[in-house]
């Protein structure tokens, strides 16, 4: 067995995150609107660099195998591949999102688990977090390919049939390939993120944090790191313009100092809508503290015990920043 448990615990937790609560009792959860007839058969196997091309970064928590038609005995399958995505940790500090292609040529428990029908039974209650559907094809002697459904249990979440199957699936691996960079050497080494929101922009674009007072800031001396980060030209003016990592560091003692001077004496921000291409973010321990370097040069407040606050900033507090 290779990465098959360690594929269903990448993929659970990106579903369970932010979910929550169980269907009523008594209620029988609906299955999967299920394509009828059988899947189609594809020509030829090449790769999934070929069948996942555009959609390698959702491999992991795909549902879509939980609406395609089931297999059907007339395909005779004699391998599995499978597709996937993950995170790798490079030796010098960053990480990629790499695409890993596997093959396993014994597939008898699989295929006999998505042989099975989709379990409509009444169930008293269901978890509400989304399930782990690994992207997977079946071929056959002549090396044709189908992409097959997966049958589901009474919660619309695959049987636990295929569940143990495909986790004790024993796999080889074909390719791995680096799809894009998760995290540069920099900023690990910074301690900074490589993403993050412009808050003060997606704070103020709800409506909030104008009328609130500023939670209390870290005293003088403390340590406090900032990381700066660029947000590209299609990205400003968006619901929550997305930044990446241009510098981070510790602050020194004094210069947290001079900075907590600037917030605590910094008044209501001033009306503005031209969004900023720099940003720095002051990490508090508990909260953080959001400054636009440009544009209108606001600062968001937030201690982490309550609604952040907006302010206005200055071009010193901006130098202070981002200057050594």
């Amino acid at each position: 067995m290779t990465g098959r448990a360690a594929a269903l615990l990448v993929g659970l937790p990106l579903a369970v995150a932010g979910c929550a609560g169980t269907a009523p009792a008594g209620d029988t959860v609906p299955a999967w609107q299920r394509s009828p007839g059988p899947p189609t058969v594809q020509p030829r196997w090449e790769a999934c660099a070929t069948a996942t091309a555009g959609q390698e970064a959702d491999l992991d928590h795909s549902q879509a195998a939980l609406s395609l038609p089931f297999l059907e005995d007339g395909f005779r399958p004699v391998a599995a591949a499978v597709c996937r995505a993950e995170p790798r940790q490079r030796p010098t500090g960053g990480s990629d999102l790499v695409a890993v292609e596997e093959r396993a040529d014994d597939v008898g428990r699989l295929v006999a688990a998505l042989l099975l029908p989709d379990d409509t039974s009444p169930v008293d209650a269901c978890t509400a977090e989304m399930p782990f559907v690994p992207w997977l094809v079946l071929l056959d002697a002549q090396g044709r390919w189908v992409r097959p459904g997966v049958p589901t249990d009474p919660c619309g979440k695959p049987r636990p049939e295929f569940r143990t199957a495909y986790e004790q699936l024993s796999t080889r691996r074909v390719t791995t390939r680096v799809l894009r960079e998760l995290e540069s050497d920099a900023a690990a080494a910074s301690g900074c993120s490589q993403r993050w929101s412009d808050m003060v922009w997606a704070t103020d674009q709800d409506g909030v944090g104008q009328d609130t007072t500023p939670g209390p800031l870290p005293a003088d001396g403390a340590s406090i790191r900032v990381c700066v980060y660029r947000v590209s030209e299609d990205e400003r003016g968006g619901a929550k313009p997305a930044g990446e990592f241009e510098s981070g560091r510790e602050l020194p003692a004094a210069r947290w100092t001079e900075i907590r001077r600037e917030l605590s004496t910094a008044g209501p921000a001033a009306e503005c809508g031209t969004p900023g291409s720099r940003f720095a973010v002051l990490h508090l321990g508990t909260g953080f503290v959001c400054v636009e370097i440009d544009g209108c040069r606001r600062v968001l407040i937030d201690s982490g015990s309550g609604p952040g606050s907006i302010r206005q900033s200055t071009a010193k507090l901006a130098s202070l920043l981002v200057g050594r």
